[in-house]
């Protein structure tokens, strides 16, 4: 419960900041996108099924603060989540270098797919000037903001893991003491 309430606070708090801060903080016109920082990070610290999750309801947020077509982010932040949090089930949490990298891949493969699904859709073929405008900057931008941002979703998903071990230690010991009795 405490996950939960903790990622959907994230989710609010990143989506307020977005909407508010970031426009004054654009750098060549473009902004970070720092929910894909934690989407990528929530898939690598937890695994597939809660990375999709999260994804999920980190792009449906960001689908009603869009006002473009509900569904598109919410379905890459799913897609996001799940592959990320598939196939890093065995690294170390703690290597900070692992989602800069991921990042930078995702951020590529993401923003090409927002292309495909919204630029290219409207007539528009100049993938090149637009891979030079907003692709890359973007990337760059979010990247480089990768390993402050998960090294603090790191710190939240080990203080939640620690409260959860400690209340499914305090649960046994109820029930060991119950079933001594």
């Amino acid at each position: 419960m405490l996950r939960i309430f903790a990622m959907t606070v994230l989710i609010l708090i990143n989506f307020t900041l977005q909407a508010t801060l970031f426009p004054h903080l654009a750098i060549l016109g473009v902004t970070p996108d720092t929910a894909l920082v934690f989407i990528v990070s929530y898939g690598i610290l937890r695994d597939e099924i809660e990375g999709a999750f999260f994804g999920f309801f980190a792009g449906l947020a960001h689908d009603m603060l869009s006002g473009v077509v509900i569904g598109l982010f919410a379905l890459l932040g799913f897609l996001t989540g799940y592959v990320c949090g598939k196939p890093f089930k065995n690294f170390f949490k703690d290597n900070y270098f692992l989602p800069f990298f991921v990042v930078i891949a995702v951020s590529l493969v993401y923003q090409f797919a927002l292309y495909v699904f919204t630029i290219l859709f409207t007539g528009q073929f100049e993938f090149w000037h637009y891979f030079t405008t907003i692709i890359l900057p973007k990337t760059i931008y979010t990247a480089s903001l990768s390993i402050p941002l998960y090294s603090f979703l790191y710190f939240i998903n080990t203080r939640i893991e620690r409260h959860e071990e400690n209340s499914r230690s305090v649960f046994r010991k109820k029930t060991e003491k119950d079933d001594a009795e």
